[in-house]
């Protein structure tokens, strides 16, 4: 009877395995029946938080509506009707996801929407009745009908409509995670067992089978594996590798037939002193040798109760650390010495650098600005002004300037700053936007002292210069008789430069008046082509003195122009003779017009002078402004031409700028809007 009971070997692997392999497919099956339950569940969980979503995006444009209507009333101010709209908007989507998810869910709530569909109609209605009181009749008005309209008892009924629907489908959800993770723990279980069943039978008939064979020849596989990454480490790791044995020392490994080179003594002790100390085995330690290298140094226990020490020569990289670190100092000190503000914003619009200048400006210190938005500052929204423009950096315009920005420091004083930005972009592809901002206010301060100042001389001096010229005049005429021949050049020189010093009187009073609005203007609708000639004719004697011919370029154009006639020619007179004093003897002036976008016609005046230098170029259009005073005793000239040309152009609606390359030239653009006959001046048809 024992040796029929008896089972072969072979017999029992092989049922082993068949068992197991049955007991696999079992689990399989059960496994996806779970799966395909759970992803039912999944399912029904998904359209329930869906649901539940809506209704808490159709409470919250609810309060958007009610938020914007009462802010509205109240304030009377426009930005809170934007909130207002955008839920109107958004509320009839949500209602109609609403409706195809309970649909989805199978859910009949017919009288909830009905009720909800009422109640958001008596809403939007309160609403725009409440909107157009506020309009129509003012805040007093629109408050008593915001109390007696029932907004609020409307919202109340909505807000529990909403949540009956949510507490419902939160039930739902409750019920179908509940099933979930039955199903799951039910599936865990079932998996457990059968995977424990079916590894303990495969891992008897596996160890039963090739226990010994594979067991010895994977220790020599291993064997040869570890020797051979061992050689590969020695070979391709630049790191220093020492071999420590409790009790024997330390050695060096190195994959060569060489002999090692000694190692310091003090770097053995170093090692050897924190054998010890388990923590320090876990984190490395800088060693610091005599000759000045340091060294990271990190200690590992082996299973076989030695040690393995990884050095790693680390001077460079500390060193450039350092390096860089005392570079930012540096450029930190820098920095913080100039009094101008200046700071860096990334992409994102947060703060990665400033100077103590800017920190002051608003009231915090550097630390504290750094890494933050302007929208987390407390006074954050001085910075606005100084924002403008940035998406236009970042799109690759290569520069922004502000001569004159007005902006709020931390105090409450208004400053006045002329503002430099440009993009950069670093090796690494980050982008930033870099500001200097220069305060001048007290130059402001100082400039408008100085012109009033100077308009008030210029009156005084107008009535007395009157008389002399009247004088001078008069006695040019012979009405004393017949004067001494010695005496006619002296009359002539006082004649000449009382005509220059009205000329400069009048200049300045332009400027004052023009600067405060005062200066007068006989609009007139005129063809541009005559007005040019006009003023090459007007000016011709004038370049003749210079020794400079006058060229028209193109072909005079019929387009009309809002323009006063006089202004116009003071304008082109300013340009022609600027040019003119500024172009060597036998040169030419060309004066062209041309269309500029269809829109716009252009005048451009053109000299082949000196050009203007690069530092001089932004100061140009101010007052009394001159790029060399030796050059103003050679021309003549108050520095104001070009002010007040610039100032009267755009007081016609147009725009002057020019362009200049130091020793080739200087071109002057002056562009005027296209008008049509039949429009309106002021007011008034054009005939």
């Amino acid at each position: 009877m024992h040796d029929a009971g008896k089972i072969p070997g072979t017999w029992r692997h092989t049922l082993a395995f068949l068992l197991a392999f049955t007991l696999l497919l079992g689990l399989g099956w059960q496994g996806m029946r779970v799966q395909q339950s759970l992803l039912e569940a999944n399912a029904e969980v998904n359209h329930s938080l869906e649901l539940i979503t809506v209704i808490q995006d159709m409470q919250l444009s609810l309060q958007d509506i009610e938020t914007g209507e009462r802010g509205y009333v109240i304030t009377g101010q426009t930005a809170y009707l934007q909130p207002y709209h955008q839920a109107r908007e958004r509320i009839a989507a949500e209602r109609e996801s609403l409706q195809q998810l309970l649909e989805l869910r199978g859910v009949a709530a017919d009288a909830p929407l009905a009720e909800l569909d009422a109640l958001i109609a008596r809403r939007l209605e309160i609403s725009e009745s409440n909107i157009a009181v506020r309009e129509s009749d003012g805040l007093e008005a629109a408050s008593l009908r915001l109390m007696a309209a029932g907004g609020r008892q409307t919202m109340d009924r909505l807000r529990l409509t909403l949540e009956q629907l949510e507490a419902d489908e939160r039930s739902r959800l409750a019920a179908d995670t509940r099933r979930a993770e039955a199903q799951a723990e039910q599936a865990r279980w079932l998996g457990l067992v059968g995977a424990l069943l079916a590894a303990g039978l495969l891992l008897a008939a596996f160890l039963s089978v090739s226990r010994n064979l594979r067991l010895r020849r994977g220790l020599a596989l291993e064997a040869q594996h570890r020797e051979a990454r061992m050689e590969a480490l020695l070979a391709a790791v630049p790191d220093e590798l020492y071999r420590i044995v409790p009790g024997q020392g330390v050695s060096r490994l190195m994959h060569s037939e060489q002999p090692p080179p000694p190692i310091d003594p003090d770097f053995v002790e170093a090692l050897s002193g924190r054998l010890g100390d388990e923590e320090d085995l876990l984190h490395s330690f800088m060693w610091h040798a005599p000759s000045g290298d340091e060294f990271e140094v990190r200690m590992l226990p082996t299973r076989d109760g030695e040690y393995l020490a990884v050095c790693r020569d680390v001077t460079d990289r500390l060193r450039s650390r350092r390096r860089l670190r005392d570079q930012q100092t540096f450029l930190r000190s820098i920095v913080d010495s100039d009094e101008n503000l200046i700071f860096a914003r990334d992409i994102s619009g947060r703060f990665r650098m400033c100077n103590q200048a800017f920190a002051a400006f608003l009231g915090v210190s550097p630390a504290q600005l750094e890494g933050r938005c302007a929208a987390e500052l407390h006074h954050g929204h001085c910075l606005l002004p100084l924002m403008a423009g940035d998406s236009e950096l970042l799109a690759g315009k290569p520069e922004q300037r502000d001569m004159a920005l007005e902006v709020q420091d931390a105090d409450g004083q208004t400053r006045c700053l002329q503002l430099l930005k440009r993009p950069l972009t670093l090796s690494d592809g980050s982008r930033y936007l870099l500001a200097v901002a220069v305060d001048i206010t007290e130059r402001r301060e100082m400039e408008r002292m100085k012109a009033e100042f100077i308009a008030t001389v210029s009156h005084e001096l107008r009535t007395p210069l009157t008389a002399i010229r009247g004088a001078v005049s008069m006695l040019n005429s012979g009405v004393a008789g017949s004067l001494p021949e010695d005496a006619a050049p002296l009359l002539e020189i006082a004649d000449n430069n009382s005509e220059r010093l009205m000329h400069l009187i009048n200049d300045i009073l332009d400027i004052e008046k023009l600067e405060s609005g005062g200066l007068s203007f006989h609009w007139e609708r005129l063809p541009l082509g005559p007005l040019v000639e006009a003023a090459i004719r007007d000016n011709t004697p004038v370049a003749a003195s210079f020794e400079i011919r006058l060229v028209a370029e193109g072909e005079p154009l019929d387009a009309l122009v809002d323009v006063d006639r006089h202004r116009f020619a003071q304008v082109m007179a300013n340009l022609i003779s600027n040019a003119c004093k500024h172009s060597p003897p036998g040169e030419r002036v060309v004066i062209a017009q041309t269309f500029h976008e269809t829109e716009w016609l252009e005048v451009t005046v053109t000299d082949h002078g000196t050009g203007i230098p690069l530092a001089f170029q932004p100061r140009v259009f101010e007052r009394f402004a001159q790029a060399d005073a030796s050059d103003r005793r050679r021309t003549g000239g108050t520095g104001l031409g070009l002010a007040i040309t610039r100032a009267l152009v755009k007081q016609m609606g147009g725009e002057i700028d020019f362009s200049s390359t130091p020793g080739q030239g200087t071109r002057f653009r002056v562009r005027l809007p296209r008008r049509d006959s039949s429009s309106v001046i002021a007011g008034k048809e054009t005939l």
